[in-house]
């Protein structure tokens, strides 16, 4: 039989081992206790793959019960995928007391608890592991925020190497394993943007991995709803010098994730190195999804300036490196009940962020309302 796959050592090695024991010891004080991973926004490769490893750990280490829950809809189709080849188990929820009695909260893939979720801060966040930039520094018994790699699942696989190396003879071992894998390659845009601590990490799981599985999982079909967005968005397009941007119209809570794949499709484009695509989502937010080439352009620096944050001085964008997004709250617009008139102000409104922030003037015109908002 094949043995357990072997450690290799990573760079700063002792720093590592430090923060997987600290993983260890904050999941140790959950020993009997019920622990919550809340999963922030619409549950992704990530952010999935990390739930399941936390998980994983959390039954080595005592704890009695962890239930992963999101708040919203498991959107792309890759991510239902994902969920069902795997045979994942997660609830979505509208509130922590909805799930019972929970004792803690851990966070992966992001370092603050959902919006959503009403009553999360009346409960203690245990762990936080994260690759993404914080406003301020998050609270928690245990943080791990690190933007010097490409996905969280590498810290993930950190962590196991250290507590509890995957087998590749346990199915369950190879399951955890192919999901990180997953998460690795779509978070890193299939390795294109990965670090060293990322290709280090897929070279310890390669070999646990369920290679068809995995392939299964990777294949990039384009839905029909997407294709129609990209549509909508290739009608709106507006370019100025190197960067464009286009409104979508109204795209529902299920289909959201249609807004980053028009971007992605978009910032393919040769004259242009930014672009935006951005719709109202679910009617209830106005979405948006940010490619970019530009060296200069830091997305999670970018669409801060140009939508700020809100009253509790959150960002309502984020990103890293080549991409980022935002979600705005409608808001009092949502009481305008004619949908053609509410898109003519959502996307006045977003255009016009957009072009002060690309240094541009806002002048009327530069983009057409997509006859999907009608």
């Amino acid at each position: 039989m094949t043995e357990p796959v072997r450690r290799l050592a990573l760079p700063n090695q002792p720093a590592n081992e430090l923060r997987a024991r600290g993983f260890g010891d904050a999941l140790a004080a959950a020993r009997g206790k019920h622990l919550l991973i809340a999963l922030r926004g619409n549950p992704d490769p990530d952010g999935i793959a990390c739930a399941l490893a936390q998980a994983h750990l959390g039954q080595r280490m005592g704890v009695a019960q962890t239930t992963i829950g999101y708040c919203h809809e498991v959107s792309h189709r890759e991510n239902r995928a994902l969920v069902k080849l795997l045979g994942l188990e997660l609830r979505k929820i509208k509130s922590v007391r909805e799930v019972g009695n929970v004792d803690f909260l851990g966070l992966v893939d992001a370092h603050e608890v959902d919006t959503e979720l009403p009553d999360g801060n009346d409960y203690e966040v245990l762990t936080i592991v994260d690759h993404h930039r914080p406003a301020s520094p998050p609270k928690a018994r245990f943080v791990d925020l690190r933007m010097d790699v490409g996905a969280t699942s590498t810290i993930f696989v950190e962590y196991l190497m250290e507590l509890a190396a995957l087998d590749p003879d346990v199915e369950e071992d190879r399951r955890i394993a192919t999901a990180l894998m997953h998460g690795l390659s779509t978070d890193t845009d299939d390795f294109m943007l990965a670090r060293a601590a990322d290709f280090h990490a897929a070279e310890q799981i390669v070999e646990v991995c369920d290679r068809d599985l995995l392939q299964d999982l990777s294949r990039r079909l384009i839905a029909p709803t997407a294709m129609d967005v990209i549509a909508r968005a290739l009608t709106a397009l507006g370019v100025r010098r190197n960067f464009a941007m286009a409104g979508v119209g109204f795209v529902t809570e299920g289909e959201r994730d249609t807004i980053a794949q028009a971007a992605d499709f978009l910032v393919r484009r040769e004259d242009i190195d930014t672009c935006v695509v951005f719709g109202v989502v679910g009617d209830k937010y106005i979405e948006g999804s940010l490619r970019t080439h530009s060296p200069s352009v830091d997305p999670a620096v970018w669409l801060e300036q140009a939508f700020g944050s809100d009253e509790k001085g959150r960002p309502y964008g984020g990103g890293r490196r080549d991409k980022g997004g935002f979600r705005i709250p409608i808001g009092f617009l949502g009481r305008v009940t004619d949908r053609g008139q509410l898109w003519q102000l959502v996307e006045h409104a977003v255009r016009t962020a957009l072009l002060r922030q690309s240094g541009e003037d806002p002048t009327p015109g530069v983009l057409v309302p997509p006859a999907a908002a009608t």
